[in-house]
């Protein structure tokens, strides 16, 4: 529940932090369910970093990431 997470962290000194913190909340626990396994290409820990990375607009893009994915296994096939 919301509420439940933000309560201890009542005082939001802006919308943008509010915002910030309900949405690392939200992909936190989509994380913890699983939900967000589908947008892991690789399956680790670097994979779900970069998840919270894209949730936040700091990290590549999915299709950047796949396509470099891509890239890297024909040139590990070829050699």
């Amino acid at each position: 529940n919301q509420k439940q997470l933000v309560r201890p962290v009542r005082g939001f000194k802006t919308l943008k932090t509010a915002y910030a913190t309900i949405k690392g909340f939200e992909v936190m626990r989509a994380l913890r369910k699983g939900q967000a396994a589908i947008f892991n290409l690789t399956g680790d820990i670097r994979g779900e970093a970069r998840i919270v990375e894209r949730a936040f607009g700091i990290g590549p893009g999915a299709l950047t990431e796949a396509v470099a994915l891509l890239a890297q296994n024909l040139e590990s096939q070829a050699a």
